[in-house]
């Protein structure tokens, strides 16, 4: 029984591992410059205090900060950091993080002063092909599952030698270790989950023959669920299921991969592992009709040479550049972008030429790779023109034909999700940036291509694929003015949002409501807690009309006492009937009425639905069957009033609650209740909470700063969190 992999060069990510446990943890030995002493206590800890005690929480790179953090190191403390990035990027696969990127990333932190630049030959091997996507938000997440890694490795060397072999031989002894790490640092000062990817990343690469290669919690649960006639011995421990469940799989079959089709199939409902069949059918009957060439590819060739010649004018210096570029963009042969945001980009263009200028030649630049074009470009193409990721990838895929337009064909976001899904390829990672978009885009057309060789369908090049792609959604000319639109007025849901403006009016730092949307979207669900006045419900507002994009995907109701599931679920409400005579209909309530919104928005846009007061209601009785969906979004049930109607609470319906722990009625929130949310606290005391008043007033009313020191003085003298005064008492002129 085992659940490594073979094949494929991953025997190099295993022996990487193994180097990395020898060296690191069971000595304090380098894994770059053997000999070294890099991973010691001291230096461990010399990292965290730079690192992890003084977070940066501007809106930079990642790699921007953590070079500003560093800043004065000594070089044993960028070697480590190096290391420590090494060990991270082990396990990952991602389309738009390929080896030579990770290892690009590595050595520049090495370049940043640590006595080696480059990662050894021996070990390089283990950056491909790695096992896992870390998924939605992984580049915010980034800091949190680095930092667990120092936070573990430091902790680790404060156990005995002999702790360490048994926790090395011993692979649950290991996890209760991993689960246990204290995240010390003031970036962990708000309470986080953003780390357990690489917790579980780090149990697969230290045991690899005792965990799956899985870091998402809730594909460990649907394999765990579906299979759940397999288990020897009954455990609420996930992975013990999991090593059951290999066991007896691996008695029938033989060699298990949960991510094998046939297995997926089983436990993945949204899985279809054949519609590449009926997709390259239609591929092939649309390519036998002629219209390719005519249709689909002729038009995108001229438009290409026409970027060429601006492209060309504009790295010479000519004064031409703008002309030809207009010639290019702005003429009624170009349909590749929207209407609106080529209205939106000429004026931009025309009112900024020298910004522009610099926005093309950042993407035009020679000898340059596709992803640091396309990030340069969007780095200098202001959010305040073009804000939709898919709509600046879409700007940047057309502008990238002027080099080649069969290398960089254009994309849009929807006609490629709509590719993504007829043939179960899967959309990219939610929180994807322009550049990984367009990456995933092109690995598509590149499977597409070799899925269509390999049945006879001989594409020449991926603007054929596109083109293809395109041809046989009707995704050309014949679009409808409306759609076009759509792309301007509805946000692209598994894009970032931009939290800054929302966060200077709230007086708060961006990447606490950052967190919030990282929580909300694992889990579809929290609840802001807090005494009275420290801005819960009006953040919640907030912060659902901001992702949300329209006052009409936000409901909010109030819970109360007499609040009953025939209020806001479903039930009988009296009315007059066809015949004139009073009776009662059944009437969907608050929740229902939401879901059915977002079940049914074209868009797919997110709700959001804000239950104001939360645990004053009953809130089993007022939830009924639908606490059961709060936590199997991918389920139906029975309503209790339509027992011939199934239904499912949809994935871009998210909740917020607000609870006022001041309240006694918050002892009637149970432990079901609170595994179905994330908590975020909205502390007087200390957090992001704690500066909102002295900032509100340092902006609106300079000279009386001194409340908020009056007012932390009350709190410290109350000395009694759940009683404490919040900033919103005092934020009026």
């Amino acid at each position: 029984m085992c659940a490594r992999r073979i094949g494929n060069g991953v025997e190099n990510v295993y022996a990487s591992a193994a180097e990395w446990v020898n060296r690191a943890l069971v000595n304090d030995d380098s894994l770059f410059t053997p000999g070294t002493a890099i991973w010691t206590a001291e230096r461990l800890a010399e990292l965290r205090r730079r690192f992890l005690d003084q977070p940066d929480v501007s809106g930079d790179d990642f790699y921007v900060k953590l070079e500003r953090q560093l800043a004065g190191s000594p070089p044993p403390t960028y070697q480590l950091m190096g290391e420590v990035l090494f060990v991270h990027f082990l396990i990952i696969w991602e389309p738009s993080m390929r080896s030579e990127t990770k290892k690009e990333r590595v050595e520049r932190a090495l370049g940043w002063g640590a006595p080696v630049g480059q990662i050894p030959v021996g070990l390089a091997g283990g950056l491909a092909p790695g096992f896992v996507n870390l998924g939605a938000g992984r580049s915010g997440s980034l800091p949190f599952m680095v930092g667990y890694i120092i936070n573990f490795v430091e902790q680790w060397k404060g156990l005995e030698p002999s702790t360490h072999q048994h926790l090395l031989r011993d692979p649950w002894g290991f996890k209760d270790f991993a689960t246990q790490v204290e995240l010390q640092g003031e970036q962990y000062s708000e309470s986080t989950t953003r780390h357990l990817s690489q917790m579980d990343a780090l149990l697969y690469l230290v045991h690899p023959d005792d965990f799956e290669p899985i870091t998402s919690r809730n594909r460990k649960a649907l394999i765990a669920n579906a299979f759940g006639n397999l288990f020897d011995e009954p455990t609420d421990d996930v992975d013990r299921r999991l090593r059951q469940i290999r066991a007896n799989l691996e008695a029938r079959q033989g060699s298990v991969d949960f991510f094998d089709p046939p297995i997926r199939a089983q436990w993945d409902e949204k899985f279809q592992p054949d519609l590449w069949v009926d997709f390259i059918n239609r591929a092939r009957r649309y390519v036998s009709s002629g219209r390719l060439a005519p249709d689909e590819t002729n038009y995108k060739i001229d438009i290409a040479y026409r970027l060429s010649d601006a492209r060309e004018a504009l790295l010479d210096e000519s004064d031409e550049w703008l002309s030809l570029l207009r010639r290019s963009l702005f003429s009624s042969r170009n349909n590749l972008i929207y209407f609106m945001t080529l209205t939106k980009l000429h004026g931009w263009i025309g009112d900024h030429p020298q910004a522009a200028l610099a926005a093309l030649r950042a993407i035009w630049v020679p000898s340059q790779s596709t992803d640091y074009r396309i990030r340069d470009f969007c780095d200098l193409l202001p959010r305040s023109v073009l804000s939709g990721s898919g709509t600046r990838a879409n700007v940047a895929s057309v502008l990238l034909m002027g080099l080649d337009p069969q290398q960089f064909p254009p994309f849009r976001m929807r006609a490629f999700e709509t590719g993504y899904d007829l043939t179960g390829y899967g959309r990219p990672p939610s929180g994807s940036d322009e550049a990984a978009l367009y990456g995933y885009a092109l690995d598509f057309l590149d499977r597409f291509i070799d899925e269509a060789s390999s049945r006879g369908l001989d594409i020449r090049h991926r603007l054929d694929a596109q083109g293809i792609l395109w041809g046989i959604l009707g995704d050309g000319d014949e679009r409808p003015e409306e759609d076009e639109e759509d792309e301007e007025l509805y946000p692209d849901p598994e894009t970032p949002v931009d939290f800054a403006p929302l966060a200077d009016r709230l007086y708060l730092p961006a990447d606490f409501l950052e967190e919030i949307d990282a929580l909300l979207r694992e889990k579809k669900q929290v609840i802001f807690q807090g005494p009275p006045g420290t801005g819960k419900t009006y953040v919640a507002q907030e912060l659902a009309h901001h992702i949300a994009g329209s006052g009409d995907r936000v409901t909010l109701v109030q819970f109360h006492p007499s609040y009953a599931y025939d209020d806001f679920v479903q039930g009988y409400r009296p009315t007059t009937l066809e015949n004139g005579q009073p009776g009662f209909r059944l009437t969907d309530g608050p929740l229902l009425r939401a879901a059915r919104r977002a079940g049914s928005d074209p868009s797919g846009a997110r709700h959001f639905l804000i239950i104001d007061e939360i645990n004053r209601g009953n809130i089993a009785k007022v939830f009924g069957e639908l606490y059961f969906l709060l936590e199997y979004r991918d389920r139906e049930i029975n309503l209790q009033y339509s027992s011939t109607d199934t239904f499912s609470l949809p994935d871009n319906l998210h909740i917020i609650g607000t609870m006022n722990t001041a309240d006694r009625s918050i002892a009637m929130v149970d432990l079901a209740l609170r595994r179905r949310f994330y908590f975020v606290d909205f502390n007087p005391h200390d957090g992001p909470v704690k500066n909102v008043l002295s900032e509100y007033l340092a902006r609106s009313s300079p000279g009386v700063e001194w409340v908020a020191r009056v007012v932390d003085r009350a709190n410290s003298l109350l000395d009694d969190w759940d009683a404490a005064i919040g900033p919103s008492y005092f934020m009026s002129k």
